[in-house]
């Protein structure tokens, strides 16, 4: 006796449903294993924080307002400005050259990294009122001649920036650029 048309319609919609089942689970795993092994990006590299991120979308929106090209997140950057700062918190200086004698091009030459024309803008503040860092270091540079020159320049074209907070209670900033 042959096997009646509605079971086997049955059997067919289970079959489908299993494999569309097995597919489903074979997407999702493959999705997880390249989400853990896709390289991480120059900032997650960097370790940029929040404000960080802040201040320099706030300084490529002057840029762009400007009429320039934005500027590109350097993670190499970002880490020799935020070695600056943290040099500046931790010996009570603020200057873009250290007492050491060593400015940022040196800096910049010492991490390996080659460049056409470097640049570097600073700040401090009191890191107790830290909401609206990234707005006040911008204002503050803009409204510097020789600092908003450097950010509104056309000659550079990547940047980093880095924040450190000394155990007296200020909030230093450094941005490198580079071209």
């Amino acid at each position: 006796m042959p096997t009646p048309r509605v079971v086997r319609r049955r059997r067919a919609v289970k079959a489908g449903v299993s494999l569309l089942a097995i597919s489903l689970i074979a997407a999702v795993a493959s999705r997880i294993y390249l989400l853990q092994t896709a390289p991480p990006s120059p900032e997650k590299i960097a370790g940029l924080s929040e404000q960080e991120s802040a201040i320099l979308g706030l300084v490529n929106a002057a840029r762009t307002h400007a009429g320039l090209k934005p500027l590109r997140f350097s993670a190499r950057l970002a880490v020799i400005a935020r070695a600056h700062s943290y040099d500046m918190a931790l010996r009570g200086y603020l200057g873009q050259v250290s007492p050491d004698g060593v400015g940022p091009a040196e800096r910049v030459r010492g991490a390996g990294i080659g460049y056409d024309a470097v640049g570097e803008t600073i700040y401090m503040g009191n890191y107790r009122d830290d909401e609206h860092l990234a707005e006040r270091a911008v204002e503050r540079w803009l409204k510097s001649a020789e600092h908003r020159a450097t950010m509104l320049s056309d000659r550079f074209t990547d940047a980093g920036v880095g924040i450190a907070h000394s155990g007296a209670g200020d909030i230093y900033v450094t941005q490198d650029f580079i071209r």
